[in-house]
């Protein structure tokens, strides 16, 4: 929230001086856990009854330590989905994402609610990291490899919709693991790529536009 009222209130509006902002700071935060810590990935041991799986089909074992992150990521999405939809937060935040101006104009305090907004979805990234420590080492770098994939089911999904959000991510999970046996990860995510672009054009809202009125 510290970080939101000094840098990132000061480029609402500016998209790309925000995306420039962000970028930057978390290169000086990855920085500076390499200085207290090291760069050296750390193992982190899962508890003994995360260990092996269960076994649906002949060659498919499902390793239990993944169905818990799985049901974890459902507790925090059901979770989110209360904030967003049944407290004054989220009615406030919907509110401001849809119409910051006439929001204010009711008397709700954009400004409040966007400290607490991204005191929120940090929040909510801290969770994903701790929910990918169970599937593989811990490092300074340990969010890089995911930041394009976010981007990618934010702009599919369409921007402040959740539910399109989780489609979106399950789809594009799906997809590329589907795709990386037959034409290779790079090739497959080249592929993935093309295929949001060619859609984004056709539908540029994502999967779930916002409801709105339409003034002639």
């Amino acid at each position: 929230m510290a970080l939101e009222r000094t840098i990132i209130r000061h480029l609402y509006g500016r998209p790309l001086e925000t995306l420039l902002a962000t970028w930057g700071i978390s290169l000086m935060l990855i920085q500076l856990v390499r200085m207290l810590f090291g760069a050296q990935n750390v193992e982190v041991a899962n508890p003994a009854w995360l260990s092996g799986g269960v076994q649906v089909l002949p060659n498919l074992i499902l390793p239990w330590n993944r169905l818990a992150v799985l049901a974890f990521v459902l507790l925090v999405l059901c979770f989110t989905w209360l904030i967003l939809n049944r407290t004054r937060l989220g009615m406030n935040v919907r509110a401001v994402t849809q119409n910051r101006a006439m929001a204010a104009c009711c008397g709700v305090p954009t400004g409040r609610v966007d400290m607490l907004a991204f005191g929120l979805g940090s929040g909510i990234a801290g969770l994903g990291g701790v929910a990918l420590s169970q599937l593989g080492n811990v490092g300074p770098e340990l969010g890089q490899g995911y930041i394009i994939d976010s981007f990618l089911v934010v702009v599919l999904g369409g921007v402040g919709q959740l539910a399109g959000s989780v489609a979106a991510a399950f789809g594009l999970g799906i997809f590329n693991k589907i795709l990386e046996p037959q034409m290779g990860a790079v090739l497959g995510k080249i592929l993935i790529l093309v295929m949001i672009i060619l859609f984004i054009q056709k539908r540029p809202q994502g999967l779930f536009a916002l409801k709105g009125r339409v003034i002639d």
